[in-house]
């Protein structure tokens, strides 16, 4: 997930720093940033609240179309 990563760099929070913010592990967040598994809603709206960001963006890519898989 593209957007997670530069967004969490862009603000300088480390992936343990998120992790612990939103409730999941470090690794866990890895595994959003890289693909391997799916950001669920409820994770990304407390992301979103974290950041002070729309949530649905983290779902979409630089054109602004949701990149959502099944």
């Amino acid at each position: 997930m593209k957007k997670l990563t530069q967004l969490r760099l862009k603000k300088e929070v480390t992936q343990e720093e998120l992790g612990k913010a939103i409730g999941v592990s470090e690794k866990t967040i890895s595994t959003y940033e890289t693909g391997r598994r799916n950001l669920p809603v409820d994770k990304a709206k407390k992301i979103g609240d974290y950041f002070q960001v729309n949530w649905w963006e983290l779902y979409e890519d630089e054109r602004g179309w949701l990149l959502l898989r099944r």
